[in-house]
């Protein structure tokens, strides 16, 4: 089934490789024997550089990440033809595309695909190989220089290597020429990715919402302590809301500190336990007196703890959170066995499996999701622990993660254990730096103007008992 679907895919995208080289033809169409030839070679190119990235994750895991870059590269290739017949090839005809596939997918893919748009034009055109040249580094250079932006403003480093690139092939055009103009618009066209770059940034909200695909520009902005997701959390569970806070912190130093995505990574972990909005009093960390749990049993416990993941995809897929932001709700579960209800069912004599008490998966597919089942995990674990030392820190998130490990829940995340030792090391540092002990500030004699009530529940109700007194009896 899955041989089959590759198939089918590779067959789509030799469609796209077709439309892309028609429209770089149009309107001089070259003899079928020629166009047969440039198109054999372009699909042997991309089925080569291309087509194998769709393999790696995050494309492998959702088809709205091949649909962008094939739609990309379609799109693309019918507004860069209208530039080079307009402004010729020193006006960076596929800065538009290439600055959206770096924003919005990774460097590997962007780069691939400037490759793949040189040879197109190299192919279909008869330009000198000074202008070749010209449109294989300024598309390089944009391909690099377009990733990982998380600014809106950053955007202007691709389009000022592109306008550098630009105007250091035109000057050396003037030159061969012997100071001879080429083309009274190429000046115009040495402003091209400036201008290009406002209109991916306003294309890019439409691009992110109906393919769930955000880039770290949006994912910052997603972050954002006034998304409603967030505020309904921090209102009605409120320790969730800092447990979650907690793991942002530490999933974020993790990825950063393995080469991971720090952003996905912080914005994931506020919402990876968005669905406990639905029932926040059967979670530990919003219990206040009575645990509710004591009185039901382990099967029922179970069911209540599973439907959060269930609500919290519900929510996700409603306020239309990115696909790996929805991911890592089920994910940062994993298969993992509910320890604490299992050990009850036992010590209640229940003869059941310990696969009956497994979260439903699937495990954690990309890294940031396999950093945020860690950091879920010792954030948890880390509550527990009374006087935190720098050594108990260490000794507790090494047992975390070695034994979540040993559980082979990290096996399809990508994480490797050079990975797992440096995220331990972080977490260490992270829970340190945070909890660590104040100096002890010497006491002073102050004057009280306030005092707590030990229940101030109670005398409000005894207040409103006296007033309703006194109103009865005027």
């Amino acid at each position: 089934m899955a041989l089959t679907a590759r198939r089918s895919d590779k067959w789509y995208q030799t469609v796209v490789v077709l439309v892309t080289l028609l429209f770089m033809h149009i309107p001089n169409f070259r003899k079928p024997a020629e166009f047969l030839i440039e198109y054999v070679a372009l699909v042997v190119l991309w089925l080569t550089l291309i087509s194998p990235e769709f393999e790696r994750k995050p494309f492998s895991l959702h088809k709205a990440y091949s649909v962008l870059v094939l739609g990309t590269v379609v799109a693309g290739s019918f507004l860069s033809k209208l530039l080079l017949s307009r402004f010729g090839p020193f006006s960076s005809p596929f800065f538009a595309p290439l600055l959206l596939l770096g924003l919005l997918t990774d460097r590997r893919m962007t780069v691939n695909v400037a490759i793949f748009f040189s040879i197109l034009t190299f192919i279909s055109s008869e330009f000198t190989p000074l202008a070749m040249a010209s449109v294989l580094v300024t598309n390089l250079l944009t391909a690099v220089s377009s990733y990982g932006l998380s600014k809106r403003l950053q955007v202007i480093r691709p389009a000022f290597f592109a306008t550098a690139s630009n105007a250091v092939f035109l000057l050396i055009n003037l030159l061969m020429d012997g100071g001879a103009s080429t083309n009274r618009n190429l000046a115009l066209a040495v402003f091209t990715p400036f201008l290009f770059s406002i209109v991916d940034l306003g294309l890019l909200p439409f691009i992110e919402y109906a393919s769930l695909i955000y880039s770290n520009m949006d994912l910052v902005e997603l972050g954002n302590m006034n998304h409603p997701l967030i505020k309904l959390l921090s209102l009605r569970a409120p320790g969730t809301y800092y447990h979650s806070t907690v793991v942002a912190n530490l999933a974020e130093a993790a990825a950063e500190r393995i080469g991971a995505n720090p952003i996905l990574a912080r914005t994931a972990a506020y919402f990876h336990d968005v669905g406990k909005v639905k029932r926040p009093y059967f979670y530990t960390e919003n219990i206040e007196d009575k645990n509710p749990h004591d009185e039901l049993s382990p099967k029922l416990s179970r069911l209540i703890v599973l439907d959060h993941v269930k609500h919290g995809l519900e929510l996700a897929r409603r306020y239309r959170l990115p696909l790996l932001v929805q991911d890592a709700i089920p994910q940062h579960h994993g298969t993992r066995v509910q320890k604490y209800f299992y050990h009850k069912a036992k010590e209640m004599g229940e003869s059941l499996s310990a696969d009956e008490f497994r979260y439903l998966g699937p495990k954690p597919q990309f890294k940031e999701a396999g950093i945020i089942m860690l950091a879920d995990a010792v954030e948890a674990a880390f509550r527990s622990l009374k006087n935190p030392s720098a050594s108990r820190i260490k000794s507790v998130v090494e047992e975390i993660v070695s034994g979540i490990y040993n559980e082979r829940e990290l096996d399809e995340s990508g994480l490797t254990l050079q990975d797992l030792e440096a995220i331990a090391e972080e977490f260490t540092r992270v829970l340190f730096n945070m909890f660590r002990s104040r100096i002890e500030y010497p006491k002073e004699e102050i004057k009280r103007v306030i005092v707590l009530a030990e229940n101030s529940n109670s005398k409000q109700d005894k207040k409103k008992a006296i007033d309703q007194e006194n109103s009865s009896n005027p």
